[in-house]
């Protein structure tokens, strides 16, 4: 029991870095995300500091209106619609040499990284 125990707060402690880096990255308040889904700024704080467990209805508030993501997104950081942009940055590669391919994946890790 202790280790599921364990296993629910790991993920509560996943679930609200997730949340609190999603509300960052768009420079949302507590308060804007609470105003959102219809609760309050301190249960945002509980559900980002890995206190509280959402339902699955204030999970997908948190995803649709909160973020305007979709609930994968949220949950896990799939972005289903990337598969359009997956495919272009492939054809923009294709036939370019190994080492161009490796030095521009670098080079967009290292922007991705300056951006966080």
């Amino acid at each position: 029991m202790v280790k599921g125990a364990a296993r629910a707060a790991q993920l509560r402690r996943h679930l609200g870095a997730r949340i609190r880096a999603l509300r960052d990255a768009r420079k949302l308040t507590q308060e804007m995300i609470a105003g959102r889904i219809g609760v309050s700024p301190k249960y945002v704080s509980q559900l980002e500091c890995g206190q509280r467990s959402p339902s699955w209805e204030t999970l997908v508030a948190i995803a649709h209106h909160g973020f305007e993501i979709r609930l994968a997104a949220l949950m896990f950081g799939i972005d289903e619609d990337i598969a359009a942009e997956i495919q272009d940055l492939n054809d923009m590669l294709a036939g370019r040499p190994k080492e161009t391919r490796r030095d521009l994946l670098q080079a967009m890790e290292l922007m991705l990284r300056a951006g966080k």
